[in-house]
Protein backbone atom coordinates (compact mmCIF):
# COMPACT_ATOMS: atom_id res chain seq x y z
CA UNK A 1 0.00 0.00 0.00
CA UNK A 2 1.31 3.46 -0.92
CA UNK A 3 1.15 6.43 1.43
CA UNK A 4 -1.72 8.84 0.67
CA UNK A 5 -1.68 12.63 0.62
CA UNK A 6 -3.10 12.73 4.17
CA UNK A 7 -0.16 10.77 5.53
CA UNK A 8 2.38 12.82 3.58
CA UNK A 9 0.82 16.08 4.74
CA UNK A 10 0.89 14.84 8.34
CA UNK A 11 4.62 14.16 8.07
CA UNK A 12 5.23 17.52 6.39
CA UNK A 13 3.34 19.38 9.08
CA UNK A 14 5.37 17.96 11.95
CA UNK A 15 8.77 17.60 10.27
CA UNK A 16 8.77 21.10 8.80
CA UNK A 17 10.49 22.18 5.59
CA UNK A 18 14.18 23.10 5.62
CA UNK A 19 15.46 24.45 2.33
CA UNK A 20 19.08 24.35 3.53
CA UNK A 21 20.83 21.51 5.34
CA UNK A 22 20.62 21.70 9.12
CA UNK A 23 22.74 19.86 11.70
CA UNK A 24 20.14 18.30 14.00
CA UNK A 25 20.58 17.44 17.73
CA UNK A 26 20.68 13.80 16.62
CA UNK A 27 24.11 14.65 15.11
CA UNK A 28 22.83 14.22 11.55
CA UNK A 29 22.46 16.65 8.67
CA UNK A 30 18.80 17.14 7.77
CA UNK A 31 17.24 18.82 4.78
CA UNK A 32 13.75 19.08 3.28
CA UNK A 33 11.08 17.21 5.25
CA UNK A 34 13.35 15.39 7.71
CA UNK A 35 15.52 13.80 4.99
CA UNK A 36 18.87 12.55 6.33
CA UNK A 37 20.03 9.94 3.80
CA UNK A 38 21.89 12.22 1.38
CA UNK A 39 21.86 15.45 3.39
CA UNK A 40 25.24 17.15 3.83
CA UNK A 41 26.74 20.46 4.79
CA UNK A 42 25.82 23.28 2.40
CA UNK A 43 23.08 21.30 0.62
CA UNK A 44 19.99 23.21 -0.56
CA UNK A 45 16.72 21.95 -2.06
CA UNK A 46 13.57 23.36 -3.58
CA UNK A 47 10.10 22.52 -2.30
CA UNK A 48 9.63 20.08 -5.18
CA UNK A 49 12.97 18.41 -4.36
CA UNK A 50 11.92 18.11 -0.70
CA UNK A 51 8.66 16.39 -1.66
CA UNK A 52 10.45 13.92 -3.95
CA UNK A 53 12.94 13.11 -1.19
CA UNK A 54 10.03 12.55 1.23
CA UNK A 55 8.34 10.10 -1.12
CA UNK A 56 11.64 8.26 -1.55
CA UNK A 57 12.05 8.11 2.26
CA UNK A 58 8.60 6.60 2.87
CA UNK A 59 9.03 3.78 0.33
CA UNK A 60 11.21 1.61 2.65
CA UNK A 61 8.75 2.35 5.45
CA UNK A 62 5.89 1.08 3.30
CA UNK A 63 7.89 -2.08 2.61
CA UNK A 64 8.65 -2.42 6.35
CA UNK A 65 4.93 -2.22 7.21
CA UNK A 66 4.17 -4.88 4.61
CA UNK A 67 6.85 -7.15 6.09
CA UNK A 68 5.98 -6.72 9.78
CA UNK A 69 2.21 -6.10 10.04
CA UNK A 70 0.00 -9.18 9.66
CA UNK A 71 -3.31 -7.39 10.27
CA UNK A 72 -5.25 -5.79 7.39
CA UNK A 73 -4.96 -1.99 7.30
CA UNK A 74 -7.07 0.70 5.71
CA UNK A 75 -5.52 3.82 4.16
CA UNK A 76 -5.76 5.98 7.27
CA UNK A 77 -4.25 3.30 9.52
CA UNK A 78 -1.41 2.78 7.05
CA UNK A 79 -0.67 6.51 6.75
CA UNK A 80 -0.65 6.96 10.52
CA UNK A 81 1.85 4.11 10.88
CA UNK A 82 4.07 5.61 8.17
CA UNK A 83 4.22 8.91 10.07
CA UNK A 84 4.98 7.11 13.34
CA UNK A 85 7.79 4.98 11.86
CA UNK A 86 9.21 8.00 10.03
CA UNK A 87 9.68 9.60 13.45
CA UNK A 88 10.70 6.69 15.72
CA UNK A 89 12.78 4.62 13.27
CA UNK A 90 12.78 0.98 12.15
CA UNK A 91 14.43 -0.54 15.25
CA UNK A 92 11.98 1.08 17.65
CA UNK A 93 9.07 0.08 15.42
CA UNK A 94 10.03 -3.59 15.42
CA UNK A 95 9.98 -3.74 19.24
CA UNK A 96 7.05 -1.35 19.73
CA UNK A 97 3.80 -2.11 21.53
CA UNK A 98 1.95 -0.66 18.53
CA UNK A 99 3.22 -3.46 16.28
CA UNK A 100 2.64 -6.13 18.93
CA UNK A 101 -0.96 -5.03 19.53
CA UNK A 102 -1.66 -4.80 15.80
CA UNK A 103 -0.48 -8.33 15.14
CA UNK A 104 -2.53 -9.53 18.11
CA UNK A 105 -5.67 -8.08 16.52
CA UNK A 106 -6.07 -5.31 19.12
CA UNK A 107 -6.28 -2.17 17.00
CA UNK A 108 -7.64 -0.03 19.81
CA UNK A 109 -4.73 -1.09 22.01
CA UNK A 110 -2.36 -0.26 19.14
CA UNK A 111 -3.92 3.19 18.82
CA UNK A 112 -3.46 3.84 22.54
CA UNK A 113 0.16 2.66 22.29
CA UNK A 114 0.94 5.57 19.95
CA UNK A 115 1.02 7.78 23.05
CA UNK A 116 3.95 5.82 24.51
CA UNK A 117 6.31 7.41 21.98
CA UNK A 118 6.14 10.97 23.34
CA UNK A 119 9.45 11.19 25.23
CA UNK A 120 12.98 12.08 24.14
CA UNK A 121 16.34 12.73 25.77
CA UNK A 122 17.09 16.40 26.40
CA UNK A 123 20.43 17.11 28.08
CA UNK A 124 20.68 13.39 28.94
CA UNK A 125 17.30 13.48 30.71
CA UNK A 126 14.21 11.62 29.45
CA UNK A 127 11.35 14.12 29.23
CA UNK A 128 7.91 14.32 27.60
CA UNK A 129 7.94 16.79 24.73
CA UNK A 130 4.91 18.85 23.79
CA UNK A 131 5.63 18.48 20.07
CA UNK A 132 5.76 14.69 20.30
CA UNK A 133 2.54 14.59 22.32
CA UNK A 134 0.74 16.60 19.63
CA UNK A 135 2.20 14.49 16.82
CA UNK A 136 1.19 11.22 18.50
CA UNK A 137 -2.32 12.60 19.06
CA UNK A 138 -2.62 13.51 15.38
CA UNK A 139 -1.34 10.11 14.27
CA UNK A 140 -3.67 8.31 16.68
CA UNK A 141 -6.60 10.38 15.45
CA UNK A 142 -5.79 9.50 11.84
CA UNK A 143 -5.33 5.84 12.75
CA UNK A 144 -8.80 5.71 14.37
CA UNK A 145 -10.52 7.71 11.61
CA UNK A 146 -12.62 5.35 9.46
CA UNK A 147 -12.36 5.64 5.71
CA UNK A 148 -16.13 5.16 5.46
CA UNK A 149 -17.99 7.93 7.28
CA UNK A 150 -21.06 5.68 7.56
CA UNK A 151 -19.23 3.64 10.19
CA UNK A 152 -19.00 6.54 12.63
CA UNK A 153 -21.29 6.00 15.65
CA UNK A 154 -23.39 9.07 16.55
CA UNK A 155 -22.08 10.57 19.78
CA UNK A 156 -25.63 11.03 21.09
CA UNK A 157 -25.99 7.24 21.22
CA UNK A 158 -22.85 6.65 23.26
CA UNK A 159 -22.11 8.24 26.62
CA UNK A 160 -18.72 7.80 28.32
CA UNK A 161 -18.85 5.98 31.65
CA UNK A 162 -18.25 7.90 34.86
CA UNK A 163 -15.36 5.52 35.57
CA UNK A 164 -13.33 7.34 32.89
CA UNK A 165 -12.63 10.04 35.47
CA UNK A 166 -9.58 8.95 37.55
CA UNK A 167 -11.03 10.25 40.84
CA UNK A 168 -14.41 8.58 40.35
CA UNK A 169 -15.43 5.97 42.94
CA UNK A 170 -18.38 3.74 42.07
CA UNK A 171 -21.11 2.82 44.55
CA UNK A 172 -19.92 -0.79 44.51
CA UNK A 173 -16.42 0.20 45.59
CA UNK A 174 -17.74 2.76 48.06
CA UNK A 175 -20.04 0.24 49.75
CA UNK A 176 -17.20 -2.26 50.02
CA UNK A 177 -15.07 0.15 52.05
CA UNK A 178 -14.94 -0.27 55.87
CA UNK A 179 -17.18 1.76 58.16
CA UNK A 180 -14.19 3.74 59.40
CA UNK A 181 -11.22 4.15 57.06
CA UNK A 182 -8.35 5.06 59.35
CA UNK A 183 -6.00 5.59 56.40
CA UNK A 184 -8.17 8.51 55.28
CA UNK A 185 -7.84 10.07 58.69
CA UNK A 186 -4.09 9.66 58.62
CA UNK A 187 -3.76 11.33 55.21
CA UNK A 188 -6.30 14.10 55.86
CA UNK A 189 -4.18 17.13 56.72
CA UNK A 190 -7.23 19.31 57.35
CA UNK A 191 -8.50 17.22 60.27
CA UNK A 192 -6.67 17.96 63.52
CA UNK A 193 -6.57 15.07 65.99
CA UNK A 194 -5.48 15.16 69.59
CA UNK A 195 -2.83 12.77 70.85
CA UNK A 196 -5.51 10.74 72.67
CA UNK A 197 -7.63 10.44 69.51
CA UNK A 198 -4.65 9.33 67.42
CA UNK A 199 -3.70 6.75 70.04
CA UNK A 200 -7.27 5.43 70.29
CA UNK A 201 -7.67 5.14 66.53
CA UNK A 202 -4.30 3.45 66.21
CA UNK A 203 -5.34 0.90 68.83
CA UNK A 204 -8.65 0.31 67.07
CA UNK A 205 -6.91 -0.11 63.71
CA UNK A 206 -4.44 -2.56 65.23
CA UNK A 207 -7.28 -4.51 66.83
CA UNK A 208 -9.24 -4.60 63.57
CA UNK A 209 -6.29 -5.95 61.60
CA UNK A 210 -5.72 -8.65 64.21
CA UNK A 211 -9.41 -9.50 64.75
CA UNK A 212 -9.14 -12.78 62.84
CA UNK A 213 -6.40 -13.89 65.22
CA UNK A 214 -8.86 -14.50 68.08
CA UNK A 215 -8.28 -13.24 71.61
CA UNK A 216 -7.06 -9.60 71.45
CA UNK A 217 -5.18 -10.07 74.74
CA UNK A 218 -2.81 -12.42 72.90
CA UNK A 219 -1.96 -9.99 70.11
CA UNK A 220 1.39 -8.32 69.57
CA UNK A 221 1.82 -5.72 72.32
CA UNK A 222 1.60 -2.00 71.68
CA UNK A 223 4.24 0.59 72.56
CA UNK A 224 2.54 1.47 75.86
CA UNK A 225 2.35 -2.20 76.83
CA UNK A 226 5.99 -2.66 75.87
CA UNK A 227 7.01 0.17 78.19
CA UNK A 228 4.94 -1.33 81.01
CA UNK A 229 6.59 -4.71 80.50
CA UNK A 230 10.03 -3.08 80.55
CA UNK A 231 9.17 -1.48 83.89
CA UNK A 232 8.11 -4.85 85.28
CA UNK A 233 11.36 -6.41 84.08
CA UNK A 234 13.54 -3.68 85.65
CA UNK A 235 11.65 -3.84 88.94
CA UNK A 236 11.94 -7.64 89.09
CA UNK A 237 15.69 -7.44 88.37
CA UNK A 238 16.32 -4.95 91.17
CA UNK A 239 14.15 -6.88 93.62
CA UNK A 240 16.10 -10.02 92.71
CA UNK A 241 19.42 -8.28 93.36
CA UNK A 242 18.21 -7.16 96.79
CA UNK A 243 17.02 -10.68 97.61
CA UNK A 244 20.43 -12.01 96.51
CA UNK A 245 22.16 -9.48 98.83
CA UNK A 246 19.94 -10.50 101.77
CA UNK A 247 20.72 -14.16 101.07
CA UNK A 248 24.46 -13.34 101.05
CA UNK A 249 24.26 -11.66 104.46
CA UNK A 250 22.44 -14.69 105.88
CA UNK A 251 25.02 -17.06 104.38
CA UNK A 252 27.89 -15.12 105.96
CA UNK A 253 26.24 -15.23 109.38
CA UNK A 254 25.52 -18.94 109.02
CA UNK A 255 29.14 -19.61 108.02
CA UNK A 256 30.44 -17.76 111.10
CA UNK A 257 28.12 -19.74 113.37
CA UNK A 258 28.59 -23.24 111.95
CA UNK A 259 32.16 -23.10 110.63
CA UNK A 260 34.12 -20.40 112.46
CA UNK A 261 37.44 -21.83 111.29
CA UNK A 262 36.50 -21.52 107.63
CA UNK A 263 35.13 -18.01 108.24
CA UNK A 264 38.35 -16.91 109.96
CA UNK A 265 40.39 -18.35 107.07
CA UNK A 266 38.31 -16.19 104.69
CA UNK A 267 39.14 -13.07 106.71
CA UNK A 268 35.86 -12.92 108.64
CA UNK A 269 37.25 -12.33 112.15
CA UNK A 270 35.29 -12.02 115.39
CA UNK A 271 35.52 -8.23 115.25
CA UNK A 272 33.95 -8.13 111.78
CA UNK A 273 31.10 -10.41 112.85
CA UNK A 274 30.53 -8.10 115.83
CA UNK A 275 30.23 -5.15 113.42
CA UNK A 276 27.81 -7.07 111.20
CA UNK A 277 25.58 -8.00 114.15
CA UNK A 278 25.57 -4.44 115.44
CA UNK A 279 24.41 -3.07 112.02
CA UNK A 280 22.25 -6.03 111.03
CA UNK A 281 18.85 -4.45 111.96
CA UNK A 282 19.59 -1.40 109.80
CA UNK A 283 20.68 -3.53 106.84
CA UNK A 284 17.67 -5.83 107.08
CA UNK A 285 15.28 -2.86 107.36
CA UNK A 286 16.88 -1.14 104.35
CA UNK A 287 16.89 -4.25 102.19
CA UNK A 288 13.31 -5.10 103.17
CA UNK A 289 12.07 -1.57 102.41
CA UNK A 290 13.79 -1.54 99.03
CA UNK A 291 12.38 -4.95 98.12
CA UNK A 292 8.89 -3.87 99.18
CA UNK A 293 9.16 -0.77 96.99
CA UNK A 294 10.19 -2.68 93.89
CA UNK A 295 7.57 -5.37 94.46
CA UNK A 296 4.91 -2.64 94.71
CA UNK A 297 6.35 -1.06 91.53
CA UNK A 298 5.98 -4.37 89.72
CA UNK A 299 2.36 -4.73 90.84
CA UNK A 300 1.53 -1.18 89.64
CA UNK A 301 3.08 -1.84 86.22
CA UNK A 302 1.22 -5.12 85.86
CA UNK A 303 -2.05 -3.40 86.72
CA UNK A 304 -1.35 -0.74 84.08
CA UNK A 305 -0.61 -3.49 81.55
CA UNK A 306 -3.95 -5.18 82.25
CA UNK A 307 -5.76 -1.84 81.97
CA UNK A 308 -4.28 -1.34 78.49
CA UNK A 309 -5.38 -4.82 77.46
CA UNK A 310 -8.91 -4.23 78.73
CA UNK A 311 -9.06 -0.89 76.90
CA UNK A 312 -7.96 -2.54 73.67
CA UNK A 313 -10.58 -5.26 74.07
CA UNK A 314 -13.28 -2.58 74.57
CA UNK A 315 -12.10 -0.77 71.42
CA UNK A 316 -12.36 -4.01 69.47
CA UNK A 317 -15.84 -4.66 70.84
CA UNK A 318 -17.01 -1.17 69.83
CA UNK A 319 -15.55 -1.66 66.36
CA UNK A 320 -17.40 -4.97 65.95
CA UNK A 321 -20.65 -3.35 67.09
CA UNK A 322 -20.13 -0.57 64.52
CA UNK A 323 -19.63 -3.15 61.81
Amino acid sequence: MRTGETGLNLIKGYEGLRMSAHYAPTEQWTVGYGHTGSARHGMSVTEGDAERLLKDDVQPIEQLIGDTVRAPLNQNEHDALVSLIFNIGEDNWRRSTVLRKLNAGDKLGAANAFELWSKAFVNNELVTLDGLVRRRAAEKSLFLMPTDAALVVPSSDVHPAAECEPEYVSDRVLNAKPVVDFDDYKSDEKKALSAEERAARTRALFAATQALGGDPSKMIISKAEERADMGVTVGALLAGLLAFAMTGVGAILLLGQEAPGVAEAMGLTYERFTTIFENLPIWLAGLGAAMSYFILYILVKRAARHDLKRQRARDLARLRVAE
